[in-house]
């Protein structure tokens, strides 16, 4: 049994999600919580994504792609799929907390949405949300300053067509007719922050990007 111990809002997580849906894969998710990560007990690893799969336990979501690819999705994989998995996890996804969190009343609204109807206790909701907001625009302001990203909104939105004109390149998907572990890896970044307006304002700003992702979503 495969068993994902996850935040539910996290990219890496999210397209981990992504490629086990896609493959049909069942597998069960376990919500760590912010406060201790207990659930993380059985390994050092305190980051999250960590999988389980039987006895074996992988880390890091790179690699945790490839172990599903290779024992269980099968897809082709080549030199350019890895460029674009490192664009993906080294550019794609550093301008989603600026866009997310990039003040607290922006980041407190969306961390109403972000916290899942009984996920927590009533005092730990309240504060998660409120840490949260107080801390995710320190964290966004410092990945702004890390990656030289000066306005996250035009970067982002030339991210997006970056994707569509050389990742699509005019087809349906990265994979051609049919989706292939970097379009699983793509969506699920993006569809962490679904309901959180990043991924509408890609899909106002790029036609190509909506039919594209309106193609995956059925499938993720």
């Amino acid at each position: 049994m495969i068993t994902l111990y996850q935040f539910q809002s996290c990219p890496f997580c999210s397209k981990v999600r992504a490629l086990l849906t896609f493959t049909k894969q069942s597998y069960k998710t376990v919500e760590v919580s912010p406060f201790g990560m207990k659930e993380l007990d059985f390994t050092d690893h305190k980051k999250v994504p960590v999988l389980k799969d039987g006895n074996e336990v992988i880390v890091e979501s790179a690699k945790i792609i490839e172990h599903i690819n290779a024992k269980y999705s099968k897809l082709p994989v080549n030199d350019d799929s890895k460029i674009w998995t490192d664009w993906i996890d080294q550019t794609l996804v550093h301008y989603l907390p600026p866009l997310i969190h990039p003040d607290f009343k922006t980041s407190l609204q969306n961390f109403s949405r972000i916290i899942k109807p009984g996920q927590f206790n009533w005092f730990k909701n309240k504060l998660v949300r409120f840490a949260g907001a107080i801390a995710m625009p320190r964290v966004a302001r410092k990945m702004k300053a890390k990656h030289n990203i000066v306005n996250a909104e035009a970067e982002y939105l030339d991210a997006i067509d970056h994707w569509t004109a050389n990742g699509l390149k005019g087809n349906d998907f990265y994979g051609g007719d049919k989706p292939d572990f970097v379009d699983c890896s793509v969506f699920g970044v993006l569809n962490s922050c679904h309901e959180l307006g990043v991924v509408k304002r890609a899909m106002h700003h790029s036609k190509e990007f909506a039919l594209w992702y309106n193609r995956c979503y059925p499938m993720m």
